[in-house]
């Protein structure tokens, strides 16, 4: 099996409860180089995950900081622990989406503003500062390129809340509970041409067969958007999202 330690591919590392993007650098047998991640970093002897992601899931590594950046340095070196490591099989593609949007309590007429992160067959990531709490439904419009907004309603079934200069952010992990058949298909292409984009010589190698179903149908299957989709959800917060690749929110 090839692994999945490559120079010059996307990653994140988690520490400190905090997921952020890294590019490896370098690997040599144990020691892996990767760009130093904004904000503090850890010290020597820290342990660190290394996650790296890939169409069929996210292999993630468990390492400690052998030599922390010095000042002006741009370089995180991590040492793995021996034959520990560990691959996350997701459910459903999740994408990089970062658009704005309002979010509101289910038949509540005040608004609140918010990002959605990233999105799946299944459900959503969103930030935002609204009063909001695990297991309410929420209804907020779903904006994707090159489409008229679509209204969506979710179940808030992870929630974590950060207190920053006084005022309280929350990160919502949802699961769609209603999709209109326009929306589900907008979505559908969407995740698609994200993942060609993100991923193209996987997509091809996926998609390679031929299919007796016709071509929307075969996406939303490889997608994610199985007839039991919503009846069987997926956590939107458990494994890596594909927006891995561009931001360090985690992901549905």
């Amino acid at each position: 099996m090839t692994s999945a330690l490559v120079k010059g591919r996307s990653a994140f590392v988690r520490y400190w409860e905090e997921r952020k993007p890294v590019t490896i650098l370098e690997v040599c047998e144990d020691t892996v180089a990767v760009t130093a991640p904004e904000g503090p970093v850890p010290a020597k002897g820290v342990g660190v995950t290394l996650e790296v992601p890939s169409l069929q899931g996210v292999l993630c590594y468990h390492t400690h900081v052998a030599t922390a950046p010095y000042p002006g340095d741009e370089i995180l070196l991590l040492r793995r622990s021996a034959s520990v490591e560990r691959f996350d099989r997701r459910r459903t593609w999740r994408v990089p989406l970062r658009t704005q949007t309002k979010v509101s309590h289910l038949d509540e007429p005040e608004e609140f503003s918010a990002v959605v992160a990233n999105v799946s067959a299944q459900g959503a990531l969103l930030h935002t500062g609204g009063p909001f709490t695990l297991g309410e439904i929420i209804t907020f419009h779903l904006h994707l390129p090159d489409e008229s907004p679509h209204r969506v309603s979710a179940k808030v079934v992870r929630l974590k809340t950060a207190t920053r200069d006084g005022e309280t952010a929350s990160t919502l992990g949802v699961l769609f509970q209603e999709l209109s058949g326009p929306a589900r298909k907008a979505l559908t292409f969407y995740i698609w041409k994200r993942l060609q984009e993100l991923f193209p010589r996987e997509t091809r190698m996926l998609f390679r067969r031929k299919s007796k179903r016709n071509d929307i149908e075969r996406r939303m299957g490889k997608i994610g958007f199985l007839k039991d989709a919503l009846s069987k959800p997926a956590d939107p917060l458990e494994g890596d999202a594909l927006n891995s690749m561009e931001s360090d929110e985690e992901s549905p």
